[in-house]
């Protein structure tokens, strides 16, 4: 290292054991947010499904007293055509809710000892490549390529994975000298309090936050049943609206017979 580094060793080494907590943190709250979908995922995405349903009725609505007011037919292809349009937003978050879930449900458990294992190796290999740390490696392709993999591998708990790539690695540590070089990290003090922020707000907002749910059974049964009263409202809010939209409808010399289903 050279003199800066070695003149601020001591905040240089808070600085490096942040940055490792805040990665585990992250770490921590994807997996948490993958149980937690795994236990609420069907009712999340049955009650946003329901949620979704009654604001495109709503507009539906609204756009039907609309053109009523103005003294027009109502063209239910032309509402169609509109209201789906606006909606195209509220249906992308759908279908990424119900992407989030199906790889949620996929996820697979490892043993701790493999979790532990894969964090020691990823902290050693951390300390080399972090571009955080050392941003030298940014300037080596081959460095880039095998610190993208040893994140991926970390993230996956894949502990033989990252047995393979530490190899790699100080082979080509080895091979090449000059690949870590002499690191200077600028503004310290800075970095320290920008991850002490990032690390104090991913332990006090979502997905995070979900592990005080989750380690009560108790809680889990009362969000279950909060989520299974929301889905019972939303159906009968939709119902609600349906009756309105017919009648409107049926007013204004139209029909849509589709909206039931």
């Amino acid at each position: 290292m050279n003199e800066l580094i070695l003149k601020e060793d001591g905040k240089y080494k808070v600085y490096e054991e942040l940055l490792l907590k805040r990665d585990q943190l992250n770490k921590d709250a994807r997996t948490i947010y993958a149980i937690y979908l795994k236990e609420f995922g069907e009712l999340l995405l049955e009650s946003f499904e329901l949620k979704i349903e009654c604001i495109k009725k709503k507009k539906m609505i609204t756009y039907c007293q609309a053109a009523l007011n103005r003294g027009e037919s109502i063209d239910v292809q032309k509402m169609n055509n509109k209201i789906d349009t606006s909606m195209a937003l509220y249906n992308l978050q759908l279908k990424e809710m119900a992407a989030k879930k199906e790889i949620a449900d996929k996820a697979k458990t490892v043993p701790a000892y493999q979790a532990e294992k894969a964090k020691r190796i990823y902290k050693r290999l951390a300390k080399m490549l972090h571009p955080d740390i050392n941003p030298n490696v940014a300037g080596n392709e081959e460095l880039c390529d095998l610190w993208d993999r040893i994140y991926v591998a970390y993230n996956c708990n894949d502990d033989e994975e990252l047995d393979n790539l530490e190899i790699l690695v100080r082979k080509v540590l080895k091979d090449d000298g000059e690949a870590i070089g002499n690191v200077e990290i600028d503004n310290l003090e800075e970095r320290i309090s920008k991850l002490e922020y990032e690390i104090n707000n991913i332990l006090t907002t979502e997905p995070y936050i979900y592990s005080d749910l989750l380690s009560s059974e108790d809680k889990v049964i009362a969000r279950k049943e909060e989520l299974n009263n929301e889905i019972a409202e939303f159906k009968k809010y939709s119902a609600e609206l349906s009756e309105v939209l017919q009648i409107i409808l049926s007013g204004g010399g139209a029909t849509l017979t589709w909206i039931q289903d």
